[in-house]
């Protein structure tokens, strides 16, 4: 059976269909509507053009959020606010005669990570030391906000109503700005593209938009405020690895998303402050590396997801 992954990002919706063995069979990206009656035709736009002609049984969707185990209900999206409570798994459901499972963008992001990865670790057994992957994995994806997902023993681990992971929204600065989530100091307000931004105009007294890449491209000709908000952010984000480390020490922390594309400019801080906050033996346990599968990962773990929960 074929599968079909969508992931819904806050500018952009990317979505294939995979075949039974994982082959990506096509792919499509476009941006994502700006409202949620444009957003549902969206998707059964995309259901229908490339359900159907590829043989695809089931559908997973990625969506930022929070979103309530079971059926598949988005309680609140941060930084998508027109999705708060709607139950798109089965509206999409009741519309199509298409198996359709929603899940947090980035727990999606975390299993599709997980699938593409293995750790040199000796297969137990003398099956033939092929590698196999960890017991315990964290991802974070860096972007818009900050996107997370953990998997143990190889199933994304949601808690008891489907709203683990969360890790954004651990507080890192208690004298921070204000989160989508409602709460205040959030890593994501600070370790995010948003959150980057943020710090350069108010370093560099600017209040023009721009990206995080536009500051990373200053930052690489010397400019001062962008040097300060990289470094604001790497810290930041170093507390909010001690905290994961300390709350779960994991085999293996994967960072992605296009922030973590700025590399040691935002990742050395990090590490820096994880090794001033957390004692070295904990440290030792934890490998911390960039993600593998890129801007690829959500739509990857969302169809596998949807393939685990139809077979």
């Amino acid at each position: 059976m074929n599968v079909l992954g969508i992931d819904i990002g806050a500018g952009t919706i990317k979505s294939a269909v995979f075949s039974a063995s994982g082959q990506t069979l096509v792919s499509a990206e476009a941006e994502t509507a700006r409202d949620y009656p444009a957003l549902k035709a969206q998707l059964l736009a995309i259901m229908a053009s490339l359900g159907k002609p590829h043989g695809v049984g089931a559908v997973g969707i990625g969506v930022p959020g929070f979103i309530a185990a079971g059926d598949g209900t988005i309680v609140r999206s941060p930084n998508m606010r027109f999705l708060d409570g709607i139950a798109l798994q089965k509206e999409l459901a009741d519309a199509t005669d298409l198996r359709v499972l929603v899940e947090n963008d980035a727990n999606a992001a975390a299993l599709g990570e997980f699938l593409a990865l293995a750790a040199p670790v000796p297969a137990p057994q003398g099956d033939g030391g092929n590698p196999v992957r960890p017991a315990s994995f964290v991802h974070l994806t860096l972007g818009s906000g900050i996107g997370s997902g953990i998997i143990l023993n190889g199933r994304i681990w949601r808690g008891a109503g489907g709203f683990a992971a969360e890790l954004g929204h651990l507080l890192v600065n208690s004298q921070g700005r204000d989160c989508g989530c409602g709460n205040r100091g959030c890593a994501e307000t600070e370790s995010s593209e948003a959150g980057i931004v943020q710090s350069y105009q108010e370093f560099a007294g600017s209040p023009y938009p721009l990206r995080s890449r536009d500051v990373f491209d200053r930052l690489q000709r010397g400019d001062e405020a962008a040097c300060r908000a990289f470094r604001r952010a790497g810290v930041f984000l170093g507390v909010l690895l001690a905290q994961i480390v300390y709350a779960l020490n994991p085999e293996l922390i994967s960072i992605g998303g296009g922030v973590a594309a700025c590399g040691d400019a935002l990742l050395g801080p990090a590490r820096e402050e994880l090794a001033r906050r957390v004692v070295a033996r904990a440290c030792a346990g934890t490998t911390i590396a960039p993600a593998r599968l890129g801007n690829d990962a959500g739509k990857a773990g969302a169809a596998a997801l949807a393939r685990q929960e139809t077979t």
